[in-house]
């Protein structure tokens, strides 16, 4: 019966939190959303990143999808990244979309995670 339950429900309906004066150390790694209103110290590799405005992230972030409110001192790399105006982000970005709202503080490279393989420079196009 337990089980039933369990597996009618979607995966996106649980999301994990790092709650304000909570300090976690180590990498962490989830298939799922995490919002973190505390402080991480490690890498995180997950699905849907949220940092709430007191939210801090000390080191790297690998995610299909992070909004920023907090401050983030490392890299991030995700296929769509925003950035709200309290967001402090100390590191390179390296995204397929990127939303930066007025007031958001960046210190490091934005990079777009184009494959130049599959681009087709001008100068080609126009001779088809």
């Amino acid at each position: 019966m337990f089980n039933k339950l369990k597996n009618n429900k979607s995966t996106a309906l649980y999301v994990a939190m790092i709650s304000p004066n909570t300090q976690v150390t180590g990498d962490i790694k989830c298939d799922g959303e995490i919002q973190v209103d505390g402080i991480i110290t490690g890498n995180l590799e997950v699905e849907h990143l949220v940092i709430g405005e007191h939210g801090t992230i000390e080191g790297n972030i690998t995610a299909t999808q992070v909004e920023v409110k907090g401050t983030v001192n490392g890299c991030i790399t995700a296929q769509k990244v925003r950035l709200e105006p309290s967001a402090k982000v100390h590191g390179d970005i390296i995204h397929d979309t990127l939303s930066i709202e007025a007031g958001a503080h960046i210190e490091g490279q934005l990079k777009h995670k184009t494959d130049l393989s599959n681009v087709t420079p001008l100068e080609k196009q126009e001779q088809a």
